[in-house]
């Protein structure tokens, strides 16, 4: 079968920025009964292990794909963005890359060779902010290469009402001041700073005694620094009112019962879950490193005291669940997803 479009990611588990939009991308399309195909790179076998056999298979079944008009690309990986790249010089076909997180000054010589040489073909590139836009430009990359599309898609009425886990529960039971964190992966970047601010929600925790926090985190890359985290926790004495989530669950389905939702990160590229809790009539706070989704409320980056008076003066608003996107206005971003896929921005 001949497919239009070939949009090439991953979904979750585990629940992720990029794995929920991608799914909320392609269930979407299928809702419409637009002609693509998802090619999914990161399966993983019984035992959870990543499946190297499948990778290949996806790959070379993708390069015999005749009459594709456009692939997307959803990953972040240079390596794996070049040799896509070059099958689609040789289809003479469209290529698409969103670019969820962009540091070049973390790019080694290699990356660097491809990075630059992905420049130099007609690639075409989606920032999810203008700060992406910026960055992308500032590298060499060509203006109308480039068209902002903040990666936000509503979440579906599934979503929403997905039951949460009993430990959860019991966590929320008669519980005020409820403030949501969430992380893709609990890590320390080159710098030893925490990319996702778990330590900022803990002393945040420490330093506001009415709050009760819940921080979602599928993935503990930095099994170390995870447990100082657990022993800071201890050592508080705020156990009874610090919840870590490890485990995949419905993040929007969470917002239900969410007073104030925080998003301390140190770099990042738009930030999706900001935009879902306002979608859900949650108040956001984010740190000021890129561009935010329209409504969230600023505070310095990495600055402990900003963070805590910033939730101090917000945390009594309460949510609206009434607010979360209706079934037009997911139309409307998906068609922003089509009019891409349908005409050439360069």
């Amino acid at each position: 079968m001949n497919y239009s479009v070939i949009i090439i990611g991953t979904v979750p588990p585990p629940i992720g920025g990029v794995t929920v939009h991608t799914l909320r991308l392609i269930t979407g399309l299928k809702s419409l009964g637009y002609n693509y195909k998802f090619i999914n790179l990161r399966q993983r076998t019984n035992d959870n292990k990543f499946d190297k056999k499948n990778y290949i298979y996806n790959i070379l079944k993708f390069s015999k794909y005749r009459k594709i008009k456009v692939v997307h690309y959803q990953l972040n990986n240079i390596f794996e963005l070049t040799l896509i790249v070059i099958i689609c010089i040789l289809k003479k076909c469209r290529i698409i890359t969103t670019v969820h997180s962009f540091r070049p000054e973390l790019f080694n010589r290699t990356k660097k060779t491809l990075f630059y040489f992905i420049l130099r073909t007609r690639t075409e590139f989606v920032a999810p902010s203008e700060t992406i836009k910026d960055a992308l430009i500032s590298e060499g990359i060509k203006q109308n290469k480039i068209k902002v599309l903040n990666t936000f898609l509503p979440p579906s009425e599934l979503e929403i009402n997905k039951k949460l886990p009993d430990d959860v529960m019991e966590f929320l039971n008669n519980k005020s001041n409820i403030i949501v964190a969430n992380a893709y992966k609990i890590y320390l970047d080159e710098y030893g700073v925490d990319v996702y601010g778990l330590d900022m929600c803990i002393e945040a925790c420490k330093a506001i005694p009415e709050s009760n926090f819940i921080f979602c985190v599928p993935l503990i890359g930095d099994f170390d620094y995870y447990n100082q985290c657990l022993k800071n926790i201890e050592e508080y004495n705020i156990k009874d009112r610090f919840l870590i989530i490890n485990k995949n669950i419905s993040l929007v389905s969470l917002f239900k019962f969410a007073d104030l939702f925080v998003r301390p990160t140190s770099t990042d590229s738009f930030g999706v879950s900001v935009a879902e809790a306002i979608s859900m009539g949650v108040k956001a706070i984010a740190s000021n490193v890129c561009n935010r989704a329209e409504g969230a409320i600023v505070f310095e980056n990495r600055n402990i005291d900003s963070f805590i008076n910033t939730i101090i003066s917000h945390s009594k608003v309460k949510h609206n669940k009434e607010k979360h996107e209706k079934k037009d206005d997911k139309c409307k971003y998906l068609k922003e997803y089509i009019d891409i896929y349908n005409e050439s921005y360069l």
